[in-house]
């Protein structure tokens, strides 16, 4: 009878040792899997951040493309006097956000409030016109703006020509859809006009894009 207790005692220990080595060959297995798992998944997320981060290296290349050919264009000639319906805290001359940081190239390197631009005394009261001069009259076919804070307020593009008449080449409500957080254009493209013209006046209803609306610039096409 104790033989048989002992012999019973060997083949339980050697019975519960034989489940012991299937578990952990078991979690070897599964932890293996999961490490596995983890590697690929980490492996995607990485190829994923890789062609983001290329998608956007090549859009900002894009944009810079665009606006040197903007900047550069000689059929386009920037402002070199400006007047406006209102301006932050009334400023005149060379103060910040007075009309005259509409005159001149571009000069307002990212997307935010910037007192390189101009904006209106106050945000979202409604409408609101800003009057850009230009060194020559030209027949036009264009008129640039180079918008560098909260975008898409313009609703009315006017030209004036040499007797004073004013023509109006864009109306309506401005359904362009503007990247987020970036400086953008906006494009009034229109038929060469018959008449001369170095004089433009945009009207924006700022009540339909809130916070204050820049303008860092304006380019007339035209010859």
């Amino acid at each position: 009878m104790k033989n048989i207790i002992i012999i019973s005692i060997i083949i339980f220990a050697f019975v519960m040792a034989g489940c012991g080595k299937k578990q952990e060959t078991t979690a070897t297995k599964e932890e293996t899997a999961s490490g596995q798992k983890s590697r690929e998944q980490q492996k995607k997320e990485d190829s994923i951040k890789d062609a983001q981060g290329q998608m956007d290296k090549e859009a900002k290349v894009k944009e810079a493309l665009e606006e040197e050919k903007i900047v550069n264009d000689t059929s386009g000639q920037w402002a070199i006097d400006a007047e406006a319906s209102s301006t932050y805290n009334d400023h005149t001359g060379k103060d910040s956000w007075s009309p005259e940081q509409m005159t001149g190239k571009p000069d307002v390197e990212n997307y935010g409030d910037d007192g390189r631009a101009w904006t209106s005394k106050e945000a979202d009261k409604g409408l609101e016109w800003v009057q850009l001069t230009f060194s020559k009259a030209v027949y036009a076919s264009e008129v640039r703006v180079r918008q560098t804070y909260n975008p898409g307020a313009i609703i009315k593009v006017e030209l004036i020509d040499e007797k004073g008449k004013t023509h109006t080449v864009w109306e309506g409500v401005d359904k362009t859809k503007y990247p987020e957080n970036k400086i953008s254009y906006f494009f009034a493209k229109f038929d060469k006009t018959d008449y001369k013209t170095k004089s433009v006046k945009i009207t924006l209803a700022t009540n339909s894009v809130a916070g204050w609306n820049e303008i860092d610039a304006v380019q007339l096409v035209g010859n």
